[in-house]
C-alpha cells in the first residue's frame, strides 16, 4: 500500500540504522536533517515525487547534497524531499572525511534506481518482517554507497594525490565483483595502472593487498552476523567477489585471520547469551 503524501504529513520509515523522510510540499521549502553527531544525511530535492510506470522511470528535475551532522549546509528548498539519515560509518572506507557537505551526481547510472527504491521504501506500508527489514536496511547502505562513489569518481579528474582515495572508494564499492582487480580500477579511474600503483607503494601495500583486504572485510562482517547465518561458507565467498570457500580461507590467512568455519564459530556462543 503507497501511502499519500500531503504538505502537512511527511512519511517518516525506519529500516534498522536508516531513516527516510519523504515530504511534498504546496510551495518550495527547505528541510532540516535530524542527524545525531555520528550520523551523515542525504538531501534530496526534487519538483514532484518520483513515479515507476511499467518498466520505465519517469526522471525529474534533482539536486542532491550529502552532509555530516558537524558541516552546516543549507540543502537546496523544493516542493518534494526525500532525506536519508544514516550512520557516519557506512561511509568508512571511502576517501571522504568529516566534516563534509558534498553535492551528489544525480546524472549517474545508479542515482535514479536508487532515489526510486528509496522513496518506494519511504511511502509503501506493506507488512515487512524483521527480516525483510534487515536485507532492506543492507541494500539501501550500499547503494548509498554506490551513489556516493559514482559521484567521487565523476570529481575525480585528478590530481595524483587523490588517486589513492577514489581507488579505495571503487574497491569498497565493487568489493562482491568477482572481475575487480587493479587493473579493473586503473581503468574506471581513467589512469595507467602503473599510476596508480605507485600510490598504493608509497603507502607501503599493493592494489592486490587492499582488494583482498576489503574482500576479507566484507566476509568477516557477513561470517559474524547471525542474519547470514544460512549461508554456506561458499556462497560467503562468492558474495565477497571469491571463487569457491577454499579461496576464501586462503584470503583468510593471508589477512592473518583463523579460517572462515572458525570466525563462524566464534560468534555463536555470543549469540546464545543474547
Amino acid at each position: 500500500m503507497v501511502i499519500a503524501l500531503n504538505d502537512t504529513a511527511p512519511i517518516e520509515a525506519g529500516f534498522g540504522s536508516v531513516r527516510i523522510r519523504a515530504s511534498v510540499h504546496a510551495r518550495p521549502v527547505s528541510v532540516a536533517s535530524g542527524a545525531a553527531d555520528d550520523e551523515v544525511s542525504l538531501f534530496i530535492a526534487l519538483d514532484r515525487p518520483p513515479s515507476i510506470r511499467g518498466a520505465v522511470t519517469e526522471k525529474g528535475p534533482s539536486t542532491a547534497l550529502l552532509a555530516s551532522r558537524a558541516q552546516a549546509a543549507t540543502p537546496p528548498a523544493a516542493k518534494c524531499h526525500l532525506v536519508l539519515t544514516f550512520p557516519a560509518q557506512v561511509l568508512n572506507g571511502i576517501g571522504i572525511e568529516a566534516p563534509f557537505a558534498h553535492a551528489i551526481d544525480t546524472q549517474s547510472a545508479l542515482f535514479w534506481p536508487f532515489l526510486t527504491f528509496a522513496w518506494t521504501c519511504a511511502t509503501t506500508r506493506d507488512r515487512q518482517t524483521g527480516l525483510s527489514l534487515y536485507f532492506m536496511e543492507r541494500l539501501l547502505q550500499e547503494m548509498i554507497v554506490g551513489v556516493v562513489v559514482a559521484s567521487l569518481k565523476a570529481r575525480h579528474d585528478k590530481p595524483a594525490a587523490d588517486l589513492h582515495a577514489a581507488a579505495l572508494s571503487v574497491i569498497t564499492a565493487r568489493v562482491g565483483d568477482p572481475d575487480l582487480s587493479a587493473a579493473s580500477v586503473a581503468a574506471e579511474l581513467n589512469t595507467s595502472l602503473r599510476t596508480l600503483q605507485r600510490q598504493f607503494t608509497a603507502r607501503g601495500t599493493t592494489m592486490d593487498r587492499s582488494i583482498r583486504g576489503a574482500r576479507v572485510r566484507h566476509a568477516m562482517t557477513l561470517l559474524r552476523d547471525p542474519a547470514y547465518s544460512s549461508l554456506s561458507i561458499e556462497r560467503v565467498a562468492h558474495t565477497c567477489g571469491l571463487a569457491n570457500g577454499s579461496s576464501l580461507a586462503r584470503a583468510f590467512a593471508a589477512e592473518g585471520h583463523p579460517s572462515p568455519t572458525r570466525v563462524r564459530a566464534a560468534r555463536r556462543p555470543h549469540a546464545v547469551r543474547a
